[in-house]
């Protein structure tokens, strides 16, 4: 009789056996199955995407996208709208805008937020800085040489500002947001 622990020499008839791990692929048959992976699956789903928009009729189908155009040239829209900026819903209470040679700055106003914008040349906007109104702290206008700077103190430390504006629209911008702050946090 033999112990567990005794080894025991294989028969002619045994079909061998591994123990162990799986053995591996080689090396540039594993990386090439990691590179088609996203590749099949990408290809699986546009073929998918295909033959569903085959069956659709031409009215179903999406319009072709337009080319991307600055406000300006949108006729149904005033020059200074900026498309996409606001959210849904969002009602726009008050603009600021600065003067030479700031003259790409605003100030936006809404019902939910203070947004500070710049537009480039061609007439794209870009939002810098926004805040929640119930965030704004204090807002001061200041003249200096017939211009005015309005600076919006937040509660967290920072601030907005927007420099060289003109002094009536200014005060009547600060005392817009004055309000509208209030009331978010009534």
């Amino acid at each position: 009789m033999t112990s567990p622990s005794d080894p025991v020499p294989p028969t002619d008839d045994a079909v061998p056996t591994r123990s162990g791990p799986p053995a591996a692929a080689p090396a540039g048959v594993r990386f090439l199955a990691f590179i088609r992976a996203p590749f099949l699956a990408l290809s699986k789903r546009a073929e998918a995407r295909r033959t569903s928009s085959a069956h659709r009729s031409a009215a179903d189908r999406p319009a072709p996208r337009s080319p991307r155009r600055s406000p300006a040239d949108r006729p149904n829209l005033a020059p200074d709208v900026p498309i996409g900026l606001f959210r849904p819903g969002e009602i726009e209470f008050a603009r600021l805008y600065s003067l030479p040679p700031f003259d790409t700055d605003v100030l936006i106003l809404t019902d939910r937020r203070l947004m500070r914008v710049r537009t480039d040349a061609a007439g794209h906007v870009a939002q810098l800085s926004q805040t929640a109104l119930w965030q704004v702290g204090h807002a001061r206008a200041e003249e200096f040489r017939d211009r005015a700077t309005v600076t919006v103190e937040l509660h967290v430390g920072s601030s907005m500002r927007l420099e060289e504006t003109a002094p009536a629209e200014a005060h009547e911008f600060v005392d817009t947001i004055t309000e509208a702050a209030a009331r978010s946090r009534a």
